[in-house]
C-alpha cells in the first residue's frame, strides 16, 4: 500500500512552536504597541507608523506557523519552508549590516537575533532531508494543478516583487528618498525583507502548482492588505498618502489579496489530513 505522504518530524514541529512564540512577541510589540519599541523591541523604530507597518506583516504571517502545527504531511507545509528561510536570512543580514542601531544586550534583541539566526539552517536542513526522504519512497499525493492563469500571475507578480525588493535591499536609498514617511537603511531593509518573503511565497506556490499544497500560504496573501491598511490608518497623520511608493505597495498587496481569495477555495480538509 502506498504512503500518502511524508510525516512531519517531531523536531520540525517543536521548532514551529518556537516560531509561534517568537511571532507572538513580535505581534505584541510592533503590532499592537508600535509606539513602545524602545522598551519592547530589538531597536527603537521611528516614526511609529514604520513600526506599525512591520507589525502588520508579522500579523499577516502568523498563520504560516500556526497551521503547520495541525498538519500531518510534509507536502502540505512545504510551500512556506523556503520563503521563511529566505526571509529569515534577509533579516539576519540586515541585523549584521546595522548592528550599531540595535539595542544589543537586551532580552528583546536576543529574541530577535535568535529568531533569525536559527531558521535558515533549520528550515533548509529539514527541507533537504525531507525532500530526499520523500523522493526515495513511493508517495502518492492527490494533485489538482492550479489554473494556468493563476500560476502565471503568481510567477509574474511574485517575480516582479522579488526583483524590486532585492534591488531596494541592495540600494536602500532608492526607497528612502521616495518613501511615504521617514525611513532609514535599517527600517528599509527590515521592511523589504518582508516583501522578499511575500515574493518568495508566491513563487513557491507557483512551484507547488497544486490547489491543496498551496493552502498554508494563502492566509498571508489574504491578510497583508487589511493588516497593512489598519496599521497605517492608526497613524495616518504620519503618512503622505500622495506618495507613489505607497500606491505601488498597495498594488502588490491588492494582487496578493485577489490571488488569496481565489486560492482559498482549495480543499482545507485534505490539507490538514
Amino acid at each position: 500500500m502506498k504512503n500518502p505522504g511524508t510525516p512531519i518530524p517531531l523536531g520540525l514541529r517543536v521548532w514551529f512552536i518556537a516560531e509561534v512564540f517568537f511571532g507572538v512577541g513580535a505581534v505584541l510589540s510592533v503590532g499592537l504597541f508600535p509606539q513602545n519599541t524602545r522598551e519592547n523591541f530589538a531597536w527603537d523604530i521611528q516614526p511609529v507608523v514604520m513600526a506599525a507597518l512591520l507589525g502588520a506583516y508579522y500579523m499577516s504571517s502568523a498563520l504560516l506557523f500556526v497551521l503547520p502545527l495541525f498538519a500531518r504531511r510534509w507536502e502540505m507545509i512545504r510551500v512556506m519552508i523556503l520563503p521563511t528561510a529566505i526571509f529569515s536570512a534577509a533579516e539576519f543580514i540586515t541585523t549584521l549590516l546595522h548592528w550599531d542601531k540595535f539595542l544589543v544586550g537586551t532580552p528583546s534583541f536576543w529574541g530577535w537575533f535568535i529568531s533569525y539566526l536559527l531558521p535558515p539552517p533549520i528550515f533548509i536542513g529539514f527541507y533537504i532531508y525531507l525532500e530526499r526522504r520523500g523522493n526515495a519512497s513511493d508517495i502518492v499525493i492527490p494533485t489538482e494543478p492550479l489554473p494556468r492563469e493563476v500560476r502565471t500571475a503568481l510567477i509574474h507578480w511574485g517575480g516582479a516583487l522579488g526583483i524590486i525588493a532585492i534591488v531596494l535591499f541592495l540600494f536602500s536609498d532608492l526607497l528612502i528618498n521616495n518613501a511615504p514617511w521617514r525611513m532609514t537603511p535599517l527600517t528599509t531593509r527590515a521592511f523589504v525583507s518582508w516583501l522578499i518573503a511575500l515574493a518568495a511565497l508566491m513563487l513557491s506556490m507557483a512551484r507547488e502548482n497544486d490547489r491543496t499544497r498551496v493552502l498554508f500560504g494563502v492566509p498571508m496573501l489574504l491578510l497583508v492588505l487589511p493588516t497593512v491598511t489598519i496599521q497605517i490608518a492608526r497613524f495616518a497623520d504620519q503618512v503622505n498618502f500622495a506618495n507613489v511608493a505607497l500606491f505601488v505597495l498597495y498594488g502588490f498587496t491588492l494582487v496578493a489579496f485577489v490571488l488569496g481569495v481565489f486560492l482559498a477555495r482549495g480543499d482545507w480538509k485534505r490539507a490538514l489530513s
